[in-house]
């Protein structure tokens, strides 16, 4: 006898180091932000189909029960992490609809022996449109929702591509310091003043209205117990610049 479909799971992976996302909800919201987090993807675990229809106020108010936090709280804490893209941003803006797709990804081996696949983006929207909770606008379609998506996507990653060009260029004003400082006190300096802010658009340098160079370093030297000058123009051996860079 074959066995009947079933689209839930019973555990998920959960990785422990502490990645960015989780940095910034624990320092907005306390632990309360972790705990939320977690209690959201168990819902998403047992939930039929891994999606959450939070359209309803009173659906909300008892997730947010669970989750031992107020209601506006809770709301508080989605928003953040579609905003931080761990959810969708289009089905939670206009449908209230919680989609994770690292979620997805990560219990694809729960699926392996069953009979059926594990839910995928386009088929969680047939589905919506199909039980009526996903009104699609009069010209909109599914296919036009991918499109866009895939659109966001390229945007997204674009706009990483052109971070990237930016900090490459942040970089290179380094090195006429390089001879005075060495290449692990400008390495140093470097990580701290190019990461990014939570969308990924900016890195920390970029956020300064004013912006004096030589300043920074003279007063990171300063700040740093472990600096000493570089004698003779001999830099430091390890790290990433370097003088042909």
């Amino acid at each position: 006898m074959a066995r009947p479909e079933r689209n839930s799971v019973d555990y998920f992976p959960f990785l422990c180091e502490e990645g960015k996302k989780m940095f910034y909800l624990e320092e907005t919201y306390g632990n309360d932000g972790f705990a939320t987090f977690v209690k959201l993807l168990r819902e998403l675990a047992k939930t039929e189909y891994h999606y959450l229809n939070l359209s309803k106020p009173s659906t909300m108010m008892y997730l947010a029960a669970k989750c031992k936090v107020q209601k506006t709280v809770l709301e508080a804490i989605i928003n953040d992490l579609v905003d931080l893209g761990k959810f969708d941003a289009v089905l939670w803006k206009e449908n209230n609809i919680v989609w994770c797709q690292d979620f997805i990804d990560s219990v694809q081996d729960a699926y392996k022996k069953r009979n059926n696949n594990c839910i995928t983006f386009d088929g969680l929207l047939t589905l919506l449109d199909s039980l009526g909770i996903r009104k699609l606008k009069k010209d909109q379609t599914i296919d036009s929702i991918n499109t866009q998506r895939k659109e966001k996507e390229s945007k997204v990653e674009e706009s990483k591509e052109k971070l990237d060009a930016r900090k490459l260029k942040f970089s290179s004003t380094l090195q006429p310091f390089l001879d005075l400082y060495g290449k692990d006190f400008l390495n140093d300096f470097y990580r701290y003043w190019t990461e990014p802010n939570n969308s990924g658009t900016k890195f920390r340098r970029e956020l300064e209205k004013t912006w004096d160079l030589e300043r920074r370093l003279s007063t990171w030297a300063k700040n740093n117990k472990n600096f000493k000058p570089i004698q003779n123009g001999s830099a430091q051996s390890s790290g990433g610049f370097s003088k042909n860079r």
